[in-house]
């Protein structure tokens, strides 16, 4: 399968698979995905489109993401703004039926206020910061506030919740949280709020932490296939059986002999050892493809390891390929995903380039087209040059 000069292949077999092994995982829990940062660079709509008939809700970080969902026909599954917005984009949320997330008693007034003014309900949850330390509001002061939030005219409480920073890393805290979030729900839910919904386990949280799973579980990672690097590192077996949905491909369009004791790239902090077979490839950090794989990376030629050689440029990446046969201009290679019997995962990126799974995956370029796999055959594309979903 060949498009340009890089591509990214996205399974949605794949993806369904993900959900289900998730659902299994959750029981009868509503799922919420989270489809930020267009899809987790899988695609917003793509993503959406295909798992709106079997969730709840989807994560979004801003009222945009919101919108295009509403217009690309998501209209059941609630649209949950999980990041606080600016107030000037608060007309939008009523306009397309999206529910925000509310932090702070400014917003919340002027929330209200509009709502009056149109003479219409919206449908709130509030975030609890329980430790993470970015948004919320304090646990010390988020009974009042809640109860504040729930008692302003036309605002409609639905739900609470909180957010993990490292239930990957340190379940001891993560407990910590969550008992202190259950204290407050606990008591909202006794008095005034008996149908008010919990939510608090993201995808770490989601295999190492099952009290967690509350009545919405808010998967993203997962989804698409890719583990937590806890797991991924093989300190702890996962039961859940995913299949990335990502694959990342590009191409040779030049093959050089370089002698030995040449350098490679920008700034010259790669030197060959012997005479050389360096191939070009149409991959750099202009699509995504991260800076810091050089040194250290390495790509799949015709099923077989090859190392990254200087500095990754915008455009285009260096590889040696003394050690492979018969390569020839033209030939693909696998950025991400697997070819034969070798796999590159997003996790082994991160870990070569320095980073997280999430940074590889979010990364990757709009000027990468999408190529949508369904049933084992080309579904749609989208590109720069062809940017509809269907």
């Amino acid at each position: 399968m060949d498009f340009g000069r890089i591509w990214a292949e996205v399974n949605l077999d794949a993806l369904d698979h993900n959900l289900d092994r998730v659902r299994r995982a959750v029981g009868e829990r509503s799922l919420m995905v989270a489809v930020k940062a267009d899809g987790y660079g899988h695609g917003l709509v793509e993503v959406a489109c295909e798992l709106k008939d079997r969730v709840t809700a989807f994560g979004v970080a801003g009222v945009e993401e919101g919108i295009k969902l509403r217009r690309a026909g998501v209209d059941e599954p609630v649209i949950l703004v999980l990041s606080p917005i600016p107030y000037e984009e608060i007309p939008d949320l009523f306009a397309h039926r999206l529910t925000p997330t509310v932090t702070e008693s400014d917003f919340a007034d002027r929330l209200s206020r509009a709502a009056r003014e149109r003479r219409l309900e919206i449908d709130v949850h509030v975030e609890v910061d329980t430790g993470m330390g970015r948004t919320g509001v304090g646990l010390e002061e988020a009974e009042p506030f809640i109860r504040e939030t729930a008692a302003r005219p036309g605002l409609n409480l639905k739900g609470v919740f909180t957010h993990f920073p490292s239930a990957d890393s340190d379940i001891l805290f993560t407990e910590t949280q969550l008992a202190g979030f259950f204290r407050l729900v606990d008591r909202l839910r006794q008095d005034d709020f008996p149908d008010l919904l919990r939510h608090s386990a993201n995808s770490a949280a989601l295999l190492n932490v099952r009290e967690s799973h509350l009545d919405l579980v808010r998967p993203g990672l997962v989804v698409y296939g890719i583990l937590p690097d806890s797991y991924h590192a093989g300190r702890r077996r996962a039961e859940l059986d995913l299949t990335p949905v990502m694959s990342l491909r590009s191409r040779i369009v030049n093959l050089r002999r370089i002698p030995a004791g040449r350098s490679i790239s920008y700034e010259r902090n790669y030197f060959t050892t012997r005479d050389s077979l360096i191939a070009v490839i149409t991959a750099g950090y202009g699509d995504g493809y991260p800076w810091g794989l050089s040194p250290g990376g390495r790509v799949l030629v015709q099923g077989r390891p090859a190392p990254i050689v200087g500095n990754v440029c915008m455009d285009l990446t260096m590889l040696d390929v003394t050690a492979i046969p018969d390569v020839r201009i033209g030939d693909p290679v696998t950025l991400m995903g697997t070819e034969a019997n070798e796999t590159i995962t997003a996790n082994d990126l991160a870990t070569w380039a320095h980073t997280i799974p999430y940074d590889i995956i979010c990364r990757i370029s709009p000027r990468v087209p999408r190529i949508y796999i369904k049933q084992g055959r080309v579904d749609h594309v989208r590109s720069l040059l062809n940017d509809n979903h269907h």
